[in-house]
């Protein structure tokens, strides 16, 4: 059933509809002409984006070193930084809105922003940091994070950001994994009224930094932003490092994916732009963080079309609980995009506002239930705001699914990404409708991460090792015959805490450093309100219950606190020793636990069923 039908009128007047209008064919034909021919279809998106290069580039895709090494924009120069700030340096409009727990409010024009980030670009050369050089950004996602991120990008360098909740354990990791010369951060920030200590980390790891707020001992933010002098863009290779974001997988440390300044900007903008429906007069707030993709995706995306974005660092439901909606009120905001965890948590408090000047509502990082759907549909957009459910990675810095303002959209479903050739294949690599199976991508598509970071062997056993020439992302879900995907969960055990991913493996390294354990398993499980939880369970001295949860609060941040911690008398274990944590959550979660013949644990799986009955009923 659908829900959200646009009549022909609405959608000549999206971005999408429009592009296909200047193109002389329907919305339909542009989907199926973008995935049949992206030499035809990637330049007339360019063009329609507005974005610029220095220098045009002479081929669109360069496939010589394969499918899995695919270059795209070759010869070309440009720079993610310049079509996001520079060339609008000379406008008054306003790029960034910041909001602060507090309610403080301010405001950077175009034209301040550039100012600024040109100041501490020129800061970032002085203190000796070069085109290529890796410089990590932990900052709550505010107007200072933007202008840090920003000033990276312009001379060339390679933004590294991090989530501003991570503990000392997850910021060293990615500092030492990434090879960072320098460290841009907060002293503190303020969430639920209380001050989140940023500085006590930077504090313990040995790097050159620049701190805002008053930190005494490392180079002053506040002093970097307030010179004067100017710094003209690097003139950037469109296959130049821009961006590594780090993701975990189910196995070992953190894997830095490696994003370049052509194929990022030019997927970014896109998806804003015809996902998003943006334009110059909207104002864009996404619930994230930098150190998340969707932060650096709602930024480059919000700037590179001249719109407004509006940053906000604190908690959405404090001091009261309708904080989001006070937020979205007095900032007109019209595009705001939010997780199925947020839409449940306001569901379950009984509000009886709605969004009144939201116009798109986006979402990401988690599958949806039918009923929190329909509720934000019919209650809190008033049965007229279009949902954008978009679902990608940061593996590819955006997204292969997506509905759009454009097409018709029915409860929980996803649209086929623009020019990105997704489909769903059985295990037999055949391409399957109305049947669950994996989600691929036939064919290479810009964003795409240039390999992982020093593993290129990791790289190719990820993506490209399930099916030839075929890019495997993990994701269980169908599709039909009319472009409609749905999604059903990963087909590894990456863990989602409201929408932000976790290795278990980054959280059993935490566990294990706690005195008494000797084995542990980190799951996640369903929660009503959050959507999920983590659950520890371990072998070793009981009453551990309370240090395992402050060793990965300690570590990991607060987010990342288990709900729960059992212990159990061993750990279910395949006969090779791999930890069967499918089998955990099933058993717990009282699901269907398929073949487990591969183990001889059939004991600690009773026990665990019985944890479950007594902890979920």
């Amino acid at each position: 059933m659908f829900y959200y039908r646009p009549s022909d009128e609405i959608v000549s007047n999206t971005n999408l509809g429009r592009f296909a209008n200047s193109l002389g064919i329907s919305v339909k034909d542009l989907y199926r002409r973008a995935d049949n021919d992206p030499e035809w279809f990637w330049p007339r998106a360019i063009d329609d984006l507005g974005i610029e290069f220095f220098r045009k580039y002479d081929r669109v895709v360069d496939l010589s070193d394969g499918v899995e090494w695919a270059r795209w924009f070759t010869g070309g120069e440009i720079n993610i930084e310049f079509n996001a700030v520079e060339r609008y340096s000379s406008s008054g409009k306003t790029a960034i809105i910041y909001e602060a727990e507090s309610g403080e409010n301010s405001k950077l024009s175009y034209s301040e922003l550039n100012r600024k980030v040109s100041s501490l670009a020129s800061t970032l050369l002085d203190l000796g940091i070069r085109k290529g050089d890796r410089v990590a950004v932990y900052m709550p996602f505010n107007a200072n994070s933007a202008i840090a991120f920003y000033s990276i990008l312009r001379i060339g360098a390679v933004a590294v950001p991090m989530f501003s909740g991570y503990g000392l354990s997850a910021v060293r990791g990615r500092i030492e994994d990434s090879g960072a010369k320098l460290l841009i951060t907060s002293r503190s920030y303020e969430r639920k009224g209380k001050s989140i200590d940023m500085a006590g980390v930077a504090e313990k790891i040995s790097i050159k930094t620049i701190m805002d707020g008053d930190s005494g001992k490392f180079y002053r933010f506040e002093d970097a932003v307030s010179g004067s002098k100017n710094v003209e863009t690097e003139r950037t290779g469109s296959e130049d490092p821009a961006i590594m974001l780090y993701t975990s997988g189910t196995t070992g440390k953190p894997k830095g994916t490696v994003h370049v300044h052509g194929g990022a900007l030019v997927n970014i903008a896109k998806e804003v732009k015809y996902y998003m429906d943006l334009k110059e007069e909207d104002v864009l707030h996404w619930i994230t963080d930098l150190g998340w993709m969707m932060g650096p995706w709602a930024l480059i995306g919000t700037n590179a079309l001249h719109g407004t974005i509006l940053l906000y660092d604190g908690a959405i439901d404090y001091p009261e609980p309708d904080r989001l909606f006070d937020i979205a009120e007095k900032n007109r905001v019209t595009i705001l995009g939010l997780s199925p965890t947020v839409v449940r948590m306001i569901k379950y408090r009984g509000t009886r506002r709605t969004f009144d000047t939201v116009r798109v509502f986006g979402s990401t990082g988690e599958p949806w239930d039918e009923e929190s759907w329909v509720y934000l549909f019919n209650v809190l957009g008033r049965g007229r705001a279009s949902i954008s459910n978009i679902s990608g990675g940061t593996d590819i810095i955006g997204c292969f699914l997506a509905s759009n303002p454009a097409v018709p959209q029915k409860p929980k479903c996803l649209y086929r990404g623009l020019g990105m050739n997704a489909s769903i294949f059985n295990e037999q690599g055949q391409e399957v409708y109305n049947t669950v199976g994996y989600l691929v991508a036939k064919y290479p598509s810009p964003s795409m991460t240039r390999g992982l970071w020093n593993n290129r062997e990791k790289y190719l056993e990820t993506y490209w090792s399930r099916f030839k020439g075929i890019w495997f992302h993990g994701d269980f879900g169908e599709m039909d015959e009319d472009g409609y995907f749905y999604l059903y969960g990963r087909s590894d055990d990456v863990i989602k805490i409201a929408g932000k991913r976790v290795g278990p493996n980054e959280v059993e390294d935490l566990v294990m450093r706690v005195d008494g354990v000797t084995e542990c398993a980190v799951v996640s499980i369903p929660d009503r309100i959050k959507g999920e939880v983590i659950a520890v369970f371990y072998v070793g001295d009981p009453g551990l219950n309370g240090r395992i949860e402050e060793a990965v609060e300690n570590g990991m941040g607060k987010p990342f606190r288990p709900s729960h911690v059992f212990r159990i008398s061993k750990i279910p274990k395949t006969r090779n020793g791999k930890i069967m944590r499918r089998v955990i959550r099933s058993a717990f979660c009282g699901l269907p636990m398929g073949d487990i013949s591969n183990t001889d644990d059939t004991e600690v799986i009773r026990e665990i069923e019985d944890l479950g009955k007594m902890t979920l009923d």
